[in-house]
């Protein structure tokens, strides 16, 4: 509409109602949208934001705020509103650096020189020349995109108002084609929970599971469907500490905009990562102190994450995460029929929760890598700083010492990992090269002479029609005998012996090039 035309009553009441929407909207908004009200076009954004919402979102906005509005006083609102304008901050560097603490205790993380992108042909490789493999995937984040990148959406998740991502079919063929290889023990190693994971994975045949970050584990089974087998890393124990945690942490749900529990079959976490960061740290802190007071007598470890790693307090049974679900595969993967001691791991994260496998796996490669420097005589570069040391001497007796372990941690970030991909689609692509290895074997194994009776069955139609204008048919000698009578002479020409399969077949023999062109062929 033409400004100089919009005069009079009418505008005037067309101006009181789009602030009157714009104002209603922002505080449906709260918690989701922060605007610096010292720059104009994030003001306008907010604008526009809140006058072309869809009802639908702004309906899904309102779910979200009115359970804490209604406990929640308007001067408490306009508190929690100013707490949310300290809380803008400039982010500088987020691709060299990450950061770390608040207020004076404020730091910034920088990686390590030789933190680089992880290399595919030395992984493919890697891959190719080992007989025992290992490979362990986080769910969420790694091989599946992240529900907890948006609040909105993570909060939806845990109130179960919207259903969670699945796998996409090329994923779940990837997968299969990488479990149907007998040299390869595949496992999804998640902080979600049984049920959730047994819906989206149970029909890949040989896949392996280890839910609510390895406190459950099913090994793998060529069965597909029906109810898995679990096993406990930890024996279940009194679980009363639950209520108590839940009892604490609601007292400091209710004082806290933008904070909620979430409870699973095994842990109970209190989530601020939506609310005023500042306000939010100070109330974990003091969460994390009341619960360490009254749980003493409980066998449970409490972990604060603060909100560079999402922003939560955290209650689980005593010694369960991930790098002591990863050391269990490792320690317990010969009992598997077939399998043999590793010496291929490809170990792939994304978040704080992943750091421990991470951490555990790199470390159980150096030790294989410091046995054969001690033969060699080299010298290896000590660990980074990031890497949380712990006992992995008990999976000395279950590694090959060739094995040559790759951990990446997706995106780049302050890590225990040695390299880092860059987002999950790079994960696939890095998951469907090892599937090219795989089937690229399989041509080679065809190619130099091994076959199986079901493989020269399966070539009878292909390899009759190559060999009718080779050779001839072979009497026998009484066929012999009745074509030229008793008197007969039969001169037997010198036949040239075939040394193998694709000789006697008239192949042509294709030599072997260099192992680095061909990964670049087809990597």
């Amino acid at each position: 509409m033409d400004a100089k035309n919009d005069t009079g009553p009418n505008s005037r009441k067309r101006g009181i109602c789009i602030l009157s929407e714009f104002s209603s909207c922002t505080r449906v908004m709260r918690g989701a949208l922060h605007v610096n009200p010292w720059k104009i076009s994030e003001i306008a954004t907010a604008f526009y934001q809140a006058l072309t919402m869809s009802d639908s979102e702004r309906i899904r906005r309102m779910s979200i705020a009115s359970e804490f509005v209604t406990r929640v006083t308007t001067q408490r609102w306009a508190l929690a509103v100013m707490l949310d304008l300290k809380g803008v901050m400039k982010n500088e560097g987020a691709g060299r650096y990450a950061g770390a603490g608040l207020g004076l205790g404020f730091r910034l993380l920088g990686m390590d020189s030789g933190f680089n992108s992880l290399d595919v042909p030395s992984v493919s490789r890697g891959y190719r020349n080992a007989l025992s493999r290992l490979i362990l995937l986080d769910y969420g984040g790694t091989i599946l995109a992240n529900d907890n990148l948006d609040g909105l959406q993570r909060y939806q998740f845990v109130k179960k108002s919207r259903a969670p991502s699945v796998p996409k079919e090329c994923l779940i063929e990837t997968l299969k084609e990488l479990c149907a290889d007998c040299r390869n023990t595949v496992f999804v190693v998640s902080g979600k929970e049984r049920h959730s994971l047994t819906k989206t994975l149970c029909h890949i045949p040989n896949l392996g599971l280890a839910c609510e970050h390895g406190m459950f584990v099913s090994w793998p089974t060529p069965k597909v469907g029906g109810k898995r087998v679990w096993e406990t890393l930890v024996p279940n124990q009194d679980q009363t500490w639950k209520s108590i945690a839940i009892a604490i942490m609601e007292v400091y749900t209710s004082r806290t905009h933008g904070s909620y529990i979430e409870e699973t079959e095994m842990k109970v976490l209190w989530q601020y990562r939506d609310a005023d960061p500042e306000f939010g740290f100070l109330q974990s802190k003091e969460l994390e102190d009341h619960l360490s007071n009254v749980l003493r007598g409980f066998s449970v470890d409490i972990l604060h994450g603060g909100v560079e790693e999402g922003g939560y307090v955290e209650v689980r049974p005593k010694g369960v995460n991930k790098g002591v679900a990863a050391m269990h595969i490792v320690n317990n993967l010969e009992k598997i029929p077939g399998k043999r001691k590793v010496d291929f791991a490809l170990v792939m994260g994304d978040d704080h929760c992943d750091e421990p496998m991470l951490s555990v796996m790199r470390q159980v490669g150096r030790r294989a890598a410091e046995s054969r420097s001690t033969k060699s005589g080299t010298q290896l570069a000590p660990l980074p700083a990031t890497i949380a040391r712990v006992d992995v001497s008990s999976c000395d007796d279950h590694i090959s010492p060739a094995l040559q372990v790759f951990t990446s941690t997706v995106g780049k970030k302050p890590s225990a990992a040695a390299n880092y991909v860059n987002d999950v689609d790079e994960v696939h692509e890095l998951l469907a090269s090892l599937v090219k290895v795989t089937n690229r074997e399989l041509v080679q194994t065809a190619r130099d002479g091994f076959y199986s009776v079901l493989d020269l069955k399966s070539m009878a139609p292909n390899v009759n029609s190559s060999m009718t204008s080779s050779l001839k048919p072979v009497l026998s000698m009484q066929d012999l005998k009745t074509e030229s009578g008793d008197d007969f002479e039969v001169s037997f020409p010198t036949q040239r012996v075939s040394t193998n399969l694709a000789d006697f077949l008239g192949m042509t023999t294709i030599e072997d090039g260099n192992d680095e062109e061909e990964d670049d062929m087809f990597f």
